[in-house]
């Protein structure tokens, strides 16, 4: 299906945006919005920018391009910055309007999981922000900082996989437009519409998104763990979907703190089961901390928060 999508280079002319010894941000958002564009045209969909050179253009402006054409979805392309480095100014982060539907959420992660798995320092999550131009679009929007600009390996980063990145961007936004939450049948629930999805697009689950946790999106779940276990631990695992002995000992123990599609795969059963670590996002936070140690209490086994073999073999079994 075609689709119009409002593409919007951040700050330009006499705005520069962020900057570091010389660089400026401006640029950085132009070039990635034209690869973006020449992507999305390559796959059949329509494009409107707001800005294709080194012009300002003003914030009403933008948004008025963007409402004006009728976008089915806005993008605002930027790049992060801080005023020093510190261990924590890097990586990427998708974010949303703070009063944004929950809808919204899908589609940011969508395509920040897309960014991601180009390769980037770290992901930095989506996140809901008071953003002038995702506050006035009428459509599904986003603003995606595109690594800091003051981050050396940010950088290179991202010079180094500009039209990967633009590729990536292009491909995920058909693909969260395709399988809108508008879509979801009466009566599911939206955390397993995201996880079934998930697990179609990232591991070939093939599954009827439904929002049930059913069967199919059980041995789904532990064929995409499985597929895990092999990559990031060379467990040498049979991908067949069953939750055996030799799957239970490949398990390594995943508590606050970590992040990553293992912590993704158990939120999801958490969800399943009845436990909602309210995100299933991949980071284990406070959330999934609490809905990890209220399924063990249900279960009767150590309640310490920590999901290791035993409970996920209760959750997956």
């Amino acid at each position: 299906m075609s689709y119009l999508i409002c593409v919007d280079a951040g700050h330009g002319g006499i705005d520069n945006g962020a900057s570091y010894q010389g660089r400026l941000e401006k640029d950085d958002n132009l070039r990635l919005a034209l690869e973006v564009e020449r992507q999305l045209l390559t796959i059949g969909q329509r494009v409107v920018m707001t800005r294709t050179q080194d012009v300002a253009v003003s914030l009403a402006e933008r948004v008025a391009i963007a409402n004006g054409a009728g976008a089915d979805l806005f993008i605002s392309l930027h790049r992060d910055s801080y005023i020093e480095q510190t261990p924590w100014t890097n990586g990427v982060t998708n974010y949303i309007q703070d009063t944004a539907p929950e809808s919204y959420e899908f589609y940011a992660e969508v395509v920040l999981e897309a960014v991601v798995n180009v390769g980037v320092q770290s992901n930095r999550g989506v996140r809901r922000g008071n953003y002038y131009v995702i506050r006035n679009t009428n459509m599904p929007g986003m603003l995606l900082e595109m690594g800091y600009i003051i981050n050396e390996i940010d950088n290179a980063l991202f010079d180094e996989h500009l039209y990967a990145y633009a590729a990536a961007i292009a491909r995920a936004i058909v693909y969260a437009l395709d399988n809108s939450p508008s879509s979801m049948p009466p009566g599911g629930d939206p955390l397993i519409v995201q996880a079934q999805r998930w697990l179609n697009q990232a591991y070939g689950a093939g599954l009827t998104v439904d929002g049930r946790y059913g069967p199919n999106t059980k041995r789904a779940i532990v064929r995409a763990l499985q597929i895990e276990l092999n990559s990031q631990y060379g467990a040498g695992l049979g991908v067949d979907g069953i939750f055996g002995p030799a799957t239970k000992a490949a398990i390594p123990l995943i508590a606050q703190g970590d992040s990553g599609s293992i912590v993704r795969l158990l939120q999801a059963a958490l969800q399943g089961n009845g436990f909602s670590p309210v995100r299933i996002d991949g980071v284990f936070g406070p959330n999934t901390h609490i809905a990890v140690m209220n399924f063990q209490r249900y279960r009767q086994i150590r309640a310490d928060g920590i999901a290791g073999p035993t409970t996920f073999e209760y959750l997956l079994s």
